[in-house]
């Protein structure tokens, strides 16, 4: 099946050569080539002058039904952004016998720009080391007496030895001896469990070991990744990168064109603002986020993404279905992740509803990582005494598959100063129990001090964005 037409009748060449390859049915736009090619009826399509409208996304479809899509452009910039898309494209001067040999067999090259496509990123790529944890000290007597009355309060064990999590341990049981994923997905149950809050500082305290790190925000529900920093432009920088992965622009340039520098502590860390409006959730369509984090994971040690809470796939359409739906996003990252954080609530209903999403994960994505399952605002007011025993022995008997990996304590305080100020817990409360184990999850162990990173008191949001040269 073919469309369009140049100032070579390449229909008329193919037919000419009277070989396996003929031309079925010329369409008038490529909507209807679109359609005519879900049908089944076609081995390959032929695309010939206006190629404007093909995007990541329309070039997945028709590679989904056809076994080849080869282009005709007499623009050399078009031939090589739709090289960039995978595709085969030749300019008007194109032989009909290579033009066929295309067609039939879905060979690449031809023209005076031949089909080229860079190597994809290692999907399996880690990211180096984190190094040796550090050990904590020379704290004064009242700070680590108000530090254990904390952690008690909210149901730790002050004076346990913290479980070093097996995924950064090496054969010699040091930790940080194992590399650590390179894409780690941030994902929860609805109802402001603290997703973000996760996301933000664990891309924080990667930044601060030293690591190069950045943070996407995905949330095609309600993104504020941006606020929790204080960055109060709407930049989009997820929809900037998307667009361009969509029409085969998308490079480190691009890249790094789209993200914000945020300075913590001395350490940079790259943001991807997420989308201002809910209503744009279109705009982050799966071929082209997938090509933002392969991007992405090859150019950072560590990608960590914060994503909604809703990976239920829409209602099934039949032949009519989108090509992009609500939840799309957050499917398209966790498959594409190395190491899922799936974060919920203590309370009874927020309990109730983590297990039950951990469920449907399963069943929705069997092929995507594990999740790790963390519980946050851990707090003795809402579960009783031994709270963590208590929630250990309840997940035990709902969900057989897994272990609750951590429990995050309940800090309001802490939060609130770090939201007002635009900061991370590291700047806004160093020393807290809730900021040291989010630091776990990194696989870094950080020392308790009485001063800020930033040497500034909690007051008022500051500009967060430094100039790229």
């Amino acid at each position: 099946m073919t469309v369009g037409q140049l100032s070579t009748d390449h229909v008329a060449s193919l037919e000419g050569l009277h070989t396996e390859v003929t031309i079925s049915r010329r369409c008038a736009d490529l909507a209807e080539l679109l359609a005519a090619v879900r049908t089944g009826r076609a081995d390959a399509a032929l695309i010939i002058g206006d190629t404007d409208q093909l995007t990541e996304t329309t070039v997945a479809q028709l590679q989904e039904d056809t076994d080849a899509v080869v282009v005709i452009s007499d623009l050399p910039s078009e031939r090589t952004r739709l090289a960039q898309l995978g595709l085969t494209a030749f300019d008007d001067a194109v032989p009909a016998t290579q033009l066929a040999q295309a067609l039939h067999h879905g060979r690449p090259g031809g023209g005076d720009t031949p089909h080229t496509t860079s190597p994809a990123p290692d999907l399996g790529k880690v990211a180096e080391p984190l190094g040796p944890h550090r050990r904590g000290g020379g704290s004064e007597a009242s700070e680590q007496a108000e530090f254990a009355a904390l952690m008690e309060t909210n149901g730790f064990d002050a004076d346990a030895e913290r479980p070093v999590d097996a995924r950064f341990t090496g054969a010699d049981g040091h930790a940080g001896a194992k590399p650590a994923p390179a894409v780690t997905a941030v994902w929860g149950i609805s109802g402001a469990p603290g997703r973000t809050t996760v996301a933000v500082n664990l891309a924080a305290e990667l930044s601060l070991a030293g690591r190069k790190v950045l943070l996407i925000d995905a949330d095609s529900y309600a993104a504020s990744a941006a606020v929790h920093l204080g960055l109060l432009e709407e930049s989009a920088g997820i929809a900037q990168v998307c667009r361009a992965a969509e029409f085969g622009s998308l490079d480190e340039e691009a890249l790094l064109r789209a993200t914000l520098e945020v300075q913590i502590g001395g350490a940079g860390c790259d943001v991807l603002t997420g989308l201002p409006r809910s209503n744009r959730w279109t705009e982050l369509r799966p071929r082209a986020l997938q090509r933002v984090l392969e991007l992405s994971r090859a150019r950072y040690d560590h990608v960590v993404v914060d994503i909604g809470s809703e990976i239920s796939p829409d209602q099934d359409l039949g032949f009519d279905s989108p090509a992009v739906q609500r939840n799309s996003a957050a499917q398209t990252v966790l498959a594409a992740s190395d190491h899922v954080i799936a974060v919920g609530a203590p309370d009874p209903v927020g309990f109730v509803r983590l297990t039950k999403a951990v469920q449907l994960y399963a069943e929705v994505l069997p092929d995507a990582p594990v999740p790790e399952v963390v519980v946050n605002k851990l707090r003795k007011r809402v579960i009783g005494r031994s709270p963590r025993r208590q929630l250990t022995e309840t997940w035990g008997e709902l969900d057989q598959s897994q272990g609750i990996s951590a429990f995050l304590p309940w800090e309001p305080e802490s939060c609130d100063a770090a939201l007002r100020a635009g900061q991370v817990l590291a700047e806004a409360a160093a020393d807290s129990p809730l900021r040291q184990q989010i630091a776990a999850l990194a696989g870094v162990e950080v020392r308790r001090r009485r001063r800020r990173l930033s040497g500034h008191p909690v007051q008022g949001r500051r500009p967060r964005r430094r100039t790229r040269d």
